[in-house]
Protein backbone atom coordinates (compact mmCIF):
# COMPACT_ATOMS: atom_id res chain seq x y z
CA UNK A 1 0.00 0.00 0.00
CA UNK A 2 1.10 3.44 -0.87
CA UNK A 3 2.11 5.94 1.56
CA UNK A 4 -0.24 8.31 2.42
CA UNK A 5 1.02 12.07 1.48
CA UNK A 6 1.60 14.17 3.58
CA UNK A 7 -0.66 17.20 4.93
CA UNK A 8 0.88 20.49 3.69
CA UNK A 9 0.84 23.13 6.39
CA UNK A 10 -1.98 25.94 6.05
CA UNK A 11 -0.69 28.97 5.20
CA UNK A 12 -0.36 30.58 8.34
CA UNK A 13 1.80 27.63 9.30
CA UNK A 14 4.45 28.04 6.78
CA UNK A 15 4.58 32.03 7.45
CA UNK A 16 5.39 31.19 10.68
CA UNK A 17 8.32 28.52 9.96
CA UNK A 18 9.62 31.27 7.22
CA UNK A 19 10.08 33.46 9.86
CA UNK A 20 11.60 31.08 12.09
CA UNK A 21 14.52 30.20 9.23
CA UNK A 22 14.77 34.20 8.51
CA UNK A 23 16.08 34.40 12.22
CA UNK A 24 19.24 32.33 11.19
CA UNK A 25 19.09 34.58 7.45
CA UNK A 26 17.76 34.79 4.06
CA UNK A 27 18.36 32.04 1.89
CA UNK A 28 19.38 31.89 -2.21
CA UNK A 29 15.84 31.70 -3.34
CA UNK A 30 12.06 31.62 -2.26
CA UNK A 31 8.81 30.97 -3.96
CA UNK A 32 5.78 32.17 -3.30
CA UNK A 33 2.63 30.74 -5.03
CA UNK A 34 -0.97 30.34 -4.55
CA UNK A 35 -3.68 32.61 -4.97
CA UNK A 36 -4.00 34.35 -2.14
CA UNK A 37 -1.90 37.66 -2.28
CA UNK A 38 -2.24 38.17 1.54
CA UNK A 39 0.02 35.71 2.46
CA UNK A 40 2.07 36.56 -0.61
CA UNK A 41 2.79 39.69 0.29
CA UNK A 42 3.27 39.15 4.17
CA UNK A 43 5.97 36.09 2.98
CA UNK A 44 7.31 38.43 0.92
CA UNK A 45 7.50 41.44 3.74
CA UNK A 46 9.15 39.07 6.00
CA UNK A 47 11.97 37.76 3.47
CA UNK A 48 12.35 42.16 2.89
CA UNK A 49 12.71 42.68 6.73
CA UNK A 50 15.34 39.84 6.72
CA UNK A 51 17.37 41.03 4.12
CA UNK A 52 17.29 45.15 4.94
CA UNK A 53 18.63 43.62 8.53
CA UNK A 54 21.77 42.10 6.46
CA UNK A 55 22.33 45.47 4.53
CA UNK A 56 21.14 43.59 1.41
CA UNK A 57 20.33 46.15 -1.79
CA UNK A 58 16.68 46.02 -2.81
CA UNK A 59 15.35 45.48 -6.63
CA UNK A 60 11.87 45.51 -6.68
CA UNK A 61 10.03 44.20 -10.20
CA UNK A 62 6.33 43.89 -10.78
CA UNK A 63 5.30 42.07 -14.02
CA UNK A 64 1.35 42.75 -13.65
CA UNK A 65 0.38 43.67 -17.09
CA UNK A 66 -1.21 46.97 -16.18
CA UNK A 67 2.44 47.95 -14.76
CA UNK A 68 3.85 50.16 -17.03
CA UNK A 69 7.40 50.05 -15.23
CA UNK A 70 8.50 46.99 -15.87
CA UNK A 71 10.68 46.11 -17.99
CA UNK A 72 11.71 42.76 -18.97
CA UNK A 73 15.43 43.49 -19.62
CA UNK A 74 15.98 45.79 -16.36
CA UNK A 75 15.00 42.72 -14.37
CA UNK A 76 17.37 40.26 -16.66
CA UNK A 77 19.99 43.12 -15.95
CA UNK A 78 19.57 42.81 -11.80
CA UNK A 79 19.98 39.10 -12.08
CA UNK A 80 23.40 39.56 -14.43
CA UNK A 81 25.25 42.69 -13.29
CA UNK A 82 26.31 43.94 -9.98
CA UNK A 83 24.68 45.91 -7.03
CA UNK A 84 24.40 49.28 -7.31
CA UNK A 85 25.24 50.56 -3.83
CA UNK A 86 25.56 46.70 -1.80
CA UNK A 87 27.63 43.22 -2.51
CA UNK A 88 24.41 41.70 -2.34
CA UNK A 89 20.96 41.87 -4.01
CA UNK A 90 17.11 41.32 -3.05
CA UNK A 91 15.77 40.55 -6.31
CA UNK A 92 12.23 41.05 -5.47
CA UNK A 93 9.96 39.28 -8.70
CA UNK A 94 5.86 39.73 -8.28
CA UNK A 95 3.74 38.66 -11.05
CA UNK A 96 6.01 37.60 -13.70
CA UNK A 97 4.74 34.66 -14.53
CA UNK A 98 3.92 35.18 -18.27
CA UNK A 99 7.94 35.72 -18.75
CA UNK A 100 8.96 32.51 -16.97
CA UNK A 101 7.19 30.38 -19.86
CA UNK A 102 9.02 27.91 -22.04
CA UNK A 103 10.14 29.66 -25.78
CA UNK A 104 9.62 26.31 -28.05
CA UNK A 105 11.36 23.63 -25.59
CA UNK A 106 13.77 25.71 -24.44
CA UNK A 107 13.84 27.74 -20.81
CA UNK A 108 12.80 31.63 -20.75
CA UNK A 109 15.67 34.24 -20.98
CA UNK A 110 13.85 34.97 -17.18
CA UNK A 111 14.10 31.39 -15.75
CA UNK A 112 17.91 31.07 -17.29
CA UNK A 113 18.77 34.46 -15.85
CA UNK A 114 17.11 33.29 -12.02
CA UNK A 115 19.01 29.92 -12.05
CA UNK A 116 22.46 31.74 -13.21
CA UNK A 117 21.82 33.79 -10.38
CA UNK A 118 20.98 31.72 -7.57
CA UNK A 119 23.42 28.72 -8.89
CA UNK A 120 26.81 31.03 -9.07
CA UNK A 121 29.12 29.96 -6.48
CA UNK A 122 29.44 34.02 -5.60
CA UNK A 123 26.68 34.60 -3.50
CA UNK A 124 25.08 37.64 -5.05
CA UNK A 125 22.10 38.05 -3.18
CA UNK A 126 18.66 36.58 -3.44
CA UNK A 127 15.98 35.73 -5.66
CA UNK A 128 12.33 36.08 -3.98
CA UNK A 129 9.39 35.58 -6.53
CA UNK A 130 6.23 35.87 -5.89
CA UNK A 131 3.70 34.05 -8.91
CA UNK A 132 0.14 32.98 -7.89
CA UNK A 133 -0.22 30.48 -10.43
CA UNK A 134 3.21 28.61 -10.85
CA UNK A 135 3.42 25.06 -10.66
CA UNK A 136 5.23 23.52 -7.90
CA UNK A 137 6.66 21.63 -10.99
CA UNK A 138 8.62 24.46 -12.36
CA UNK A 139 11.53 24.39 -13.16
CA UNK A 140 12.70 27.31 -11.61
CA UNK A 141 10.90 26.31 -8.66
CA UNK A 142 12.83 23.46 -9.21
CA UNK A 143 15.90 25.44 -9.44
CA UNK A 144 15.13 27.35 -5.88
CA UNK A 145 14.87 24.29 -4.25
CA UNK A 146 18.21 22.59 -5.55
CA UNK A 147 19.44 25.50 -4.24
CA UNK A 148 18.24 25.11 -0.90
CA UNK A 149 15.78 27.97 -0.90
CA UNK A 150 12.14 27.93 0.33
CA UNK A 151 8.87 27.17 -1.66
CA UNK A 152 5.58 27.98 -0.02
CA UNK A 153 2.48 27.33 -0.84
CA UNK A 154 0.07 30.04 -0.16
CA UNK A 155 -3.83 29.11 -0.86
CA UNK A 156 -6.26 30.89 -0.03
CA UNK A 157 -8.44 30.11 3.11
CA UNK A 158 -11.75 27.74 3.29
CA UNK A 159 -14.60 30.32 3.99
CA UNK A 160 -16.83 27.19 4.65
CA UNK A 161 -16.93 25.30 8.06
CA UNK A 162 -15.41 21.40 7.29
CA UNK A 163 -18.61 19.18 5.98
CA UNK A 164 -18.26 17.60 10.20
CA UNK A 165 -18.66 20.59 11.28
CA UNK A 166 -20.64 23.04 10.15
CA UNK A 167 -20.37 25.44 12.45
CA UNK A 168 -19.54 28.66 10.32
CA UNK A 169 -17.35 29.55 13.39
CA UNK A 170 -14.66 26.85 12.79
CA UNK A 171 -14.13 28.23 9.19
CA UNK A 172 -10.64 28.32 8.63
CA UNK A 173 -10.99 32.37 7.62
CA UNK A 174 -13.01 32.94 10.71
CA UNK A 175 -10.10 31.03 12.80
CA UNK A 176 -7.80 33.30 11.20
CA UNK A 177 -9.93 36.91 11.71
CA UNK A 178 -9.55 35.77 16.05
CA UNK A 179 -6.33 34.96 15.53
CA UNK A 180 -5.26 37.87 13.75
CA UNK A 181 -7.38 40.21 16.50
CA UNK A 182 -5.64 38.63 19.17
CA UNK A 183 -2.22 39.91 17.12
CA UNK A 184 -3.21 43.37 17.14
CA UNK A 185 -5.24 43.43 20.90
CA UNK A 186 -8.94 43.35 19.61
CA UNK A 187 -11.27 42.06 21.44
CA UNK A 188 -13.64 39.79 19.10
CA UNK A 189 -15.72 37.10 20.15
CA UNK A 190 -15.86 33.89 17.67
CA UNK A 191 -19.99 35.48 16.81
CA UNK A 192 -18.38 39.03 15.61
CA UNK A 193 -15.77 37.46 13.84
CA UNK A 194 -18.54 35.20 11.59
CA UNK A 195 -19.88 38.44 11.15
CA UNK A 196 -16.58 40.42 9.73
CA UNK A 197 -16.19 37.55 7.63
CA UNK A 198 -19.48 37.51 5.95
CA UNK A 199 -19.12 41.36 5.60
CA UNK A 200 -15.81 41.40 3.34
CA UNK A 201 -16.43 38.06 1.79
CA UNK A 202 -13.38 36.69 3.67
CA UNK A 203 -11.07 38.85 2.20
CA UNK A 204 -8.29 38.89 4.14
CA UNK A 205 -7.23 42.31 3.35
CA UNK A 206 -10.64 43.85 4.24
CA UNK A 207 -10.67 41.85 7.36
CA UNK A 208 -7.69 43.43 8.46
CA UNK A 209 -8.66 46.73 7.81
CA UNK A 210 -12.10 46.51 9.90
CA UNK A 211 -9.72 45.13 12.83
CA UNK A 212 -7.98 48.63 12.53
CA UNK A 213 -10.96 50.20 12.72
CA UNK A 214 -12.16 48.00 15.32
CA UNK A 215 -9.06 49.38 17.57
CA UNK A 216 -8.94 53.13 16.63
CA UNK A 217 -13.20 53.08 16.85
CA UNK A 218 -14.59 54.14 20.37
CA UNK A 219 -16.77 50.92 21.74
CA UNK A 220 -19.52 51.08 20.36
CA UNK A 221 -21.99 48.42 18.27
CA UNK A 222 -20.30 46.20 15.94
CA UNK A 223 -22.58 46.29 12.64
CA UNK A 224 -22.04 50.50 12.93
CA UNK A 225 -17.99 50.41 13.11
CA UNK A 226 -17.61 47.21 10.35
CA UNK A 227 -18.46 48.24 6.70
CA UNK A 228 -20.80 46.04 4.99
CA UNK A 229 -18.98 45.40 1.52
CA UNK A 230 -19.18 41.60 0.72
CA UNK A 231 -18.52 40.38 -3.02
CA UNK A 232 -19.79 37.15 -4.55
CA UNK A 233 -18.30 34.90 -6.76
CA UNK A 234 -21.21 34.16 -10.20
CA UNK A 235 -20.73 30.45 -10.15
CA UNK A 236 -21.62 30.17 -6.49
CA UNK A 237 -24.78 32.16 -6.96
CA UNK A 238 -25.35 30.08 -9.30
CA UNK A 239 -25.43 26.59 -7.65
CA UNK A 240 -28.10 28.34 -5.35
CA UNK A 241 -30.13 29.00 -8.44
CA UNK A 242 -29.47 25.91 -9.20
CA UNK A 243 -30.50 24.16 -6.79
CA UNK A 244 -33.21 25.69 -5.82
CA UNK A 245 -32.41 27.36 -2.54
CA UNK A 246 -34.77 30.43 -2.26
CA UNK A 247 -33.12 31.72 0.74
CA UNK A 248 -29.23 31.36 -0.52
CA UNK A 249 -29.86 32.78 -3.71
CA UNK A 250 -31.73 35.70 -3.15
CA UNK A 251 -28.69 36.94 -0.63
CA UNK A 252 -26.42 35.60 -3.39
CA UNK A 253 -27.83 37.99 -5.67
CA UNK A 254 -27.97 40.80 -3.73
CA UNK A 255 -24.62 40.51 -2.77
CA UNK A 256 -23.14 40.18 -6.18
CA UNK A 257 -24.95 43.11 -8.01
CA UNK A 258 -24.31 45.42 -4.81
CA UNK A 259 -20.31 44.57 -4.12
CA UNK A 260 -19.72 42.43 -7.50
CA UNK A 261 -17.11 39.94 -7.81
CA UNK A 262 -13.51 40.18 -6.49
CA UNK A 263 -11.53 39.18 -9.08
CA UNK A 264 -7.81 36.97 -8.44
CA UNK A 265 -5.91 40.45 -9.00
CA UNK A 266 -8.28 41.84 -6.28
CA UNK A 267 -9.93 44.30 -8.57
CA UNK A 268 -14.23 44.52 -8.12
CA UNK A 269 -15.82 44.16 -11.10
CA UNK A 270 -19.24 45.96 -10.54
CA UNK A 271 -20.54 46.34 -13.83
CA UNK A 272 -23.68 44.94 -13.80
CA UNK A 273 -24.12 43.54 -17.84
CA UNK A 274 -20.69 42.02 -16.92
CA UNK A 275 -22.25 40.38 -14.01
CA UNK A 276 -25.48 39.02 -15.44
CA UNK A 277 -23.32 37.41 -18.61
CA UNK A 278 -21.38 35.66 -16.39
CA UNK A 279 -24.08 34.53 -13.88
CA UNK A 280 -26.37 33.47 -16.67
CA UNK A 281 -23.57 31.62 -18.29
CA UNK A 282 -22.55 30.01 -14.70
CA UNK A 283 -26.05 28.81 -13.92
CA UNK A 284 -26.74 27.19 -17.82
CA UNK A 285 -23.34 25.44 -16.66
CA UNK A 286 -24.77 24.13 -13.37
CA UNK A 287 -27.83 23.33 -14.61
CA UNK A 288 -26.31 20.78 -17.63
CA UNK A 289 -24.99 19.43 -14.74
CA UNK A 290 -27.53 18.53 -12.82
CA UNK A 291 -29.63 17.49 -15.62
CA UNK A 292 -26.72 15.26 -17.18
CA UNK A 293 -26.43 13.36 -13.84
CA UNK A 294 -30.37 12.83 -12.87
CA UNK A 295 -30.42 11.49 -16.64
CA UNK A 296 -27.86 8.99 -15.96
CA UNK A 297 -29.09 7.97 -12.77
CA UNK A 298 -32.44 7.39 -13.88
CA UNK A 299 -31.33 5.20 -16.89
CA UNK A 300 -29.68 2.80 -14.33
CA UNK A 301 -26.05 4.22 -14.09
CA UNK A 302 -24.13 3.83 -10.75
CA UNK A 303 -23.33 7.66 -9.10
CA UNK A 304 -20.01 7.07 -9.63
CA UNK A 305 -20.63 6.64 -13.30
CA UNK A 306 -22.93 9.01 -13.70
CA UNK A 307 -20.71 11.67 -11.86
CA UNK A 308 -17.96 10.35 -14.60
CA UNK A 309 -19.92 10.70 -17.67
CA UNK A 310 -20.69 14.12 -16.54
CA UNK A 311 -17.38 15.28 -16.21
CA UNK A 312 -17.37 15.53 -12.21
CA UNK A 313 -14.20 16.23 -10.32
CA UNK A 314 -13.13 17.37 -7.17
CA UNK A 315 -12.70 16.93 -3.73
CA UNK A 316 -15.28 14.51 -2.06
CA UNK A 317 -17.12 17.07 -0.49
CA UNK A 318 -17.73 18.84 -3.65
CA UNK A 319 -18.50 15.91 -5.54
CA UNK A 320 -21.23 14.98 -2.78
CA UNK A 321 -22.57 18.48 -2.94
CA UNK A 322 -22.77 18.37 -6.52
CA UNK A 323 -24.26 15.20 -6.57
CA UNK A 324 -26.84 16.18 -3.62
CA UNK A 325 -28.14 19.57 -5.83
CA UNK A 326 -28.63 16.90 -8.99
CA UNK A 327 -30.95 15.11 -6.51
CA UNK A 328 -32.94 18.07 -5.92
CA UNK A 329 -34.92 18.00 -8.99
CA UNK A 330 -36.26 14.94 -11.49
CA UNK A 331 -34.85 14.77 -14.91
CA UNK A 332 -37.98 16.80 -16.07
CA UNK A 333 -37.57 19.17 -13.61
CA UNK A 334 -33.84 20.21 -14.70
CA UNK A 335 -35.35 19.68 -18.39
CA UNK A 336 -37.30 22.90 -18.09
CA UNK A 337 -34.98 24.37 -15.84
CA UNK A 338 -32.60 24.34 -19.02
CA UNK A 339 -35.16 25.95 -21.13
CA UNK A 340 -35.64 28.77 -18.66
CA UNK A 341 -31.95 29.59 -18.08
CA UNK A 342 -30.98 29.27 -21.86
CA UNK A 343 -33.37 31.88 -22.64
CA UNK A 344 -31.86 34.30 -19.60
CA UNK A 345 -28.78 33.45 -21.32
CA UNK A 346 -29.85 34.92 -24.59
CA UNK A 347 -31.21 37.70 -23.29
CA UNK A 348 -28.19 38.72 -20.91
CA UNK A 349 -26.18 38.38 -24.11
CA UNK A 350 -28.22 39.35 -27.50
CA UNK A 351 -31.84 40.96 -26.11
CA UNK A 352 -32.74 43.59 -23.86
CA UNK A 353 -30.52 42.48 -21.08
CA UNK A 354 -30.67 41.30 -17.63
CA UNK A 355 -30.24 42.62 -14.48
CA UNK A 356 -30.56 41.55 -10.83
CA UNK A 357 -34.32 41.72 -10.34
CA UNK A 358 -34.56 39.11 -13.43
CA UNK A 359 -32.66 36.59 -11.59
CA UNK A 360 -35.05 37.20 -8.32
CA UNK A 361 -37.35 36.37 -10.69
CA UNK A 362 -36.03 33.33 -11.94
CA UNK A 363 -35.07 32.09 -8.02
CA UNK A 364 -38.92 32.57 -6.42
CA UNK A 365 -40.23 30.81 -10.15
CA UNK A 366 -37.56 27.90 -9.19
CA UNK A 367 -37.38 27.41 -5.84
CA UNK A 368 -37.30 24.19 -4.49
CA UNK A 369 -38.91 23.95 -0.72
CA UNK A 370 -36.58 21.58 1.31
CA UNK A 371 -39.68 19.17 2.17
CA UNK A 372 -40.47 18.70 -1.72
CA UNK A 373 -36.63 17.72 -2.68
CA UNK A 374 -36.18 14.67 -3.70
CA UNK A 375 -33.96 12.62 -1.24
Amino acid sequence: MAARKSREPDPPEQLRELQRSLSSGVKRGYVFRGEERYFREEALAHVRAAAVAEGVEICAHDGEVSSKDFHLSTLIDDLSGGGLFAARRLILIRNAGAHLKKVATKSSPLARAIAAFVSSPENAGVVCLSEPSIRADHETVKTIKKVGGAVLSLRKLWDSPPPWNPDPRQAEVCRWALARAHELGVRLNPEAAVYICAATSGDLFAIDDELERLRSAPAGELRAIVEWNAAAAPWTVAEHLAAGDLRCALAGIETLFRGGFQEKSGRRLLDSTALATMLSASLQRSVRQGLHLTQSMAGGASEQDALEKAGVRGAPTTVKAILARAQRRSPEGWAALLEATADLERRAKFGAGVAANDFVVFALRWAVEPALARR
